[in-house]
């Protein structure tokens, strides 16, 4: 419980947060727990160790709370030196994951952060609180962590955040709220994640347009020589018509979720379908990745 009114603890946090810098070469901060912080602290704060490092120094900061609101409120308060963890995104994702097909897919950015602010979102899927038995649990369901990733890995609003239990899978044991213990299995999601990475840093290039046009089936492009297209069904089989650019050119999906080709027309237009429950993830069939 430190008094952030007191002078000599604000000069102590500026002289720690250089040394700690100065030891480590890290290249930002992770702050926990800010609701428990002032935010008039965080600009002058971060000011004195940008200023010592000579660069900028990313920070985010953990405010639990799915209310966008209270976000919005901190990231002003603060002067719009950090960012947050879109925590609104989070339980969408939890909603969705639960809900199935009643859940509607096109407004799953709605009343989130990435939505509203995506220069100060963090966009992430689950974190250590957020998984079974633990303080804020809020599991996402794992038939929806893929489809959850796209959304956050393979969009240009936000910045992402893979949590390392679902890229390496986990198996812990963990006491339940009725005493009892039970044993957690988190499957890895690695070999999709890794795709996922390889496609932002190549494909993620030109206009993106987007079709949140279904409540089942969505799905967004990118246009141009290395075009993407991306299709995300939580119910039946769908599919999605979207622009790539690219008049009578053969798409593949790289996930193997779907074993067509797709010609688009002289337009550059092409009806991408997607399997039920998952995702596709369309490239051209003459551009590996």
């Amino acid at each position: 419980d430190l008094d952030f009114g007191a002078e000599e603890v604000r000069e102590e946090l500026i002289r720690w947060g250089k040394w700690y810098l100065d030891t480590t070469g890290i290249d930002g901060f992770r702050i926990d727990a800010v609701k428990h912080i002032p935010s008039w602290f965080f600009p002058g704060w971060l000011s004195s160790i940008r200023s010592h490092a000579k660069r900028e120094l990313f920070a985010v900061a953990e405010f639990w709370d799915p209310d966008i609101e209270q976000l919005k409120t901190y990231i002003a308060q603060s002067e719009h030196v950090l960012s947050l963890f879109d925590v609104p995104l989070h339980f969408k994702f939890y909603q969705a994951g639960i809900e199935r097909k009643q859940f509607p897919l096109d407004s799953i950015f709605s009343g989130t952060l990435v939505e509203q602010d995506p220069e100060h979102a963090v966009t992430f899927v689950a974190n250590h609180d957020s998984q079974a038995l633990q303080a804020l649990e809020s599991v996402v369901e794992p038939w929806f962590k893929p489809l959850a990733y796209a959304l956050i890995l393979l969009r240009r609003e936000g910045y992402p955040c893979v949590f390392i239990a679902d890229y390496e899978g986990a198996t812990y044991e963990d006491c339940g709220s009725d005493g009892e213990k039970y044993l957690i299995e988190m499957p890895s999601f690695r070999e999709l994640i890794d795709l996922m990475l390889k496609l932002r840093s190549s494909h993620l290039e030109g206009e993106q347009h987007d079709y949140f046009d279904h409540p089942n089936t969505i799905g967004w492009s990118f246009s141009g020589e290395k075009a993407l297209a991306v299709v995300l069904c939580n119910g039946e089989n769908g599919s999605k018509r979207m622009e790539t650019g690219l008049p009578a050119a053969e798409f593949v999906d790289c996930t193997g979720n779907s074993t067509e080709r797709i010609k688009t027309d002289e337009e550059g237009f092409g009806d991408f379908p997607c399997k039920g429950e998952s995702l596709s993830l369309w490239v051209k069939s003459d551009n590996p990745l």
